[in-house]
């Protein structure tokens, strides 16, 4: 095999899928990025993929380069970055290797060598499943992602909430997390209705499709899904040409959390996002750090925030609201009503109570769309 790669777009295509490549492993050739060439789809002309995996996620980005001899190898993922790193900016890097046990680069005057494993002894990472996918704006399901992953729980013991559950089912795409205490359920048209899906994305693949997704936005709006046997697929173009991440999906059965979202209310307000988020905020200075909380009270025309903390002090101010039921007082973890809040992106946020024992919903004053659903604390 020999190459020729322009220094960044080979560094950029090691980024993207650098993070596949776990820090300790079992197994040798996990540790290393395997570099192929393939014939391009429909058969035109040759592709170079870069591709890592850690047997969870396995992540494969094309790259430009030109194709001076064919073949695959892998370089040591960590050592591979950090050279090409350090190369001259705007280089020439060329990657050759002989016999497959020794990799060499050349970047004008700088020459270096890395040993090398054989590729065949790499894990394949599946082709994506052109046929068998849906496609959806790449913005919306990044911010379906990012509204509902803050509510995965990291209790490995309850595995199967260490995910996100994604569901299509008649033309409607479904994200929901939840930890036990608090819930993140989003719902966005544009599905195929002839495509269904029922999967837990685990939280690796999450952080890696939020990150990715979020880069060179402008390079390609659409990303294909494909969710197939116990693993799920995601491909979009990028600015180094094309990513393709997949994933094993959570082997279980995701809670029934239509059952927790709230059917009835007893309050209601409507309050500006912006200054109930900047009170909580304040208030939640005064929380304890374990166990604290931030107290609501209600009363005609005012919505009071408070927190108080023994030994350091306590905090508490008004909020005009049109409310004119009888005065209410309920309790919740800070964190979980900055979370809510910090991800609603409307202008004006409802909420919605019942008793200070039953769970809070939280959702944008003009949608039901988007909603989080969180279990209160006892008053103190």
């Amino acid at each position: 095999m020999k190459l020729s790669f322009n220094k960044s777009d080979l560094q950029t295509a090691i980024q993207t899928v650098q993070a596949s490549v776990p820090s300790k492993s079992t197994l040798p050739i996990l540790s290393n990025i395997l570099i192929r060439v393939t014939k391009a789809v429909k058969g035109a002309g040759q592709k170079v993929w870069l591709e890592a995996t850690d047997l969870e996620v396995g992540i494969r980005a094309s790259v430009k380069a030109e194709i001076l001899s064919d073949g695959k190898i892998t370089i040591p993922g960590k050592k591979f970055g950090d050279l090409v790193r350090e190369m001259p900016e705007g280089s020439e890097i060329e990657i050759s290797s002989a016999d497959g046990k020794r990799v060499d680069f050349k970047c004008g005057k700088v020459k270096a060598g890395l040993m090398s494993l054989p590729p065949d002894d790499f894990p394949t990472i599946p082709e994506f499943p052109a046929g068998k996918c849906l496609e959806l704006d790449r913005s919306v399901f990044r911010e379906m992602l990012k509204k509902t992953s803050f509510a995965v729980s990291t209790d490995e013991t309850r595995y199967v909430l260490n995910g996100i559950f994604f569901g299509a089912a008649g033309g409607e795409l479904k994200t929901v997390a939840t930890d036990g205490r608090r819930l993140a359920f989003i719902s966005r048209p544009g599905a195929e209705e002839s495509i269904s899906a029922n999967v837990i994305i685990p939280s690796k693949a999450i952080s890696e499709l939020l990150r990715l997704l979020g880069q060179d936005e402008s390079a390609g709006s659409i990303v294909k899904i494909a969710p197939f046997e116990n693993q799920i697929s995601f491909q979009w173009a990028s600015g180094i040409e094309e990513i393709v991440l997949v994933s094993r999906v959570i082997d279980g059965t995701f809670p029934n959390y239509d059952q927790v979202i709230p059917k009835s209310k007893e309050i209601e307000l409507t309050v500006k996002t912006q200054d109930i988020l900047s009170a909580i905020k304040r208030s939640a200075l005064f929380a304890q750090d374990r166990g604290g909380s931030v107290k609501f009270s209600l009363s005609k025309g005012a919505l009071k925030v408070s927190a108080n903390a023994h030994g350091l002090g306590e905090e508490e101010e008004e909020l005009e609201v049109n409310y004119k039921g009888p005065d209410f007082e309920i309790a919740f973890n800070p964190q979980f009503l900055l979370d809510s809040l910090k991800n609603n992106d409307a202008p004006e946020v409802r909420f919605e109570f019942s008793t200070a024992l039953n769970p809070g919903l939280i959702k944008p004053s003009d949608s039901d769309r988007y909603l989080c659903v969180i279990m209160p604390m006892r008053l103190q």
